[in-house]
């Protein structure tokens, strides 16, 4: 049996998959689930870096896991990904730990206080080499995590010449950091709920995001096809 942990966020983002944990696991606590397969815990990490580093730790120290899972919502600064369509990340980076100078904005590599090869660090990135499959190969991409979601065009346009990446979330590096300093294959699961434009709530499309979300996960599950 391969004990895997899936964490989110929020519990909206993963309600679907625990509902049908309950109806067709065995449920050995609220949050864990077992069938002849798998041993699942279910936890959710709160918003943000320091919850989610926080809450894997503590997980990490007390379970051996087989596999790790984050899975949530994100926005996307490609255009070409459409909302509700499910990404994986290849790599996290920081979107604005750091200091400004004036207009210009210096990142905490660049301040020195990370050295950006320094375990588990590669460039300044926490890059997974070697991400398990789930079920379907996901497109991979590259993913800054933010203390404050880019909703505004100064922001947007500095964040997207400084980092490049596709999408940004509030937690995919505190996930990426505590998988790699606890060495445990893991995958960050993201659905596409908006674009990064200025802050426009009218044209996010969070319930299609959490559906294929969701969706992907519990077919996954059924389909037996994780490998470990």
């Amino acid at each position: 049996m391969k004990k895997i942990i899936i964490t989110a966020a929020t519990a909206p983002e993963i309600e679907p998959l625990y509902r049908f944990l309950q109806a067709n696991y065995h449920i050995i606590s609220p949050n864990n689930f077992q069938n002849e397969t798998y041993d699942i815990d279910v936890v959710l990490s709160g918003v943000g870096m320091m919850n989610t580093a926080f809450t894997l730790a503590k997980n990490f120290t007390q379970h051996g896991y087989d596999a790790a899972i984050q899975a949530g919502i994100a926005g996307s600064f490609d255009t070409q990904l459409a909302l509700g369509s499910l990404v994986g990340v290849a790599s996290e980076q920081y979107g604005d730990l750091g200091a400004e100078d004036n207009d210009t904005f210096i990142d905490i590599m660049e301040m020195g206080f990370i050295e950006n090869n320094s375990f588990p660090y590669s460039e300044g990135k926490l890059i997974n080499h070697n991400p398990y499959h789930f079920g379907v190969k996901l497109n991979m991409v590259s993913s800054m995590s933010v203390n404050t979601v880019s909703g505004q065009s100064d922001t947007i346009d500095k964040r997207q010449k400084k980092n490049a990446c596709s999408i940004e979330s509030m937690e995919g590096i505190a996930f990426h950091y505590a998988c790699l300093q606890f060495q445990i294959p893991f995958l960050q699961i993201r659905a596409i709920s908006n674009y990064v434009t200025p802050r426009n709530k009218n044209m996010w499309q969070i319930k299609l995001a959490i559906e294929h979300l969701n969706q992907y996960l519990i077919e996954s599950l059924n389909s037996k096809n994780i490998q470990l």
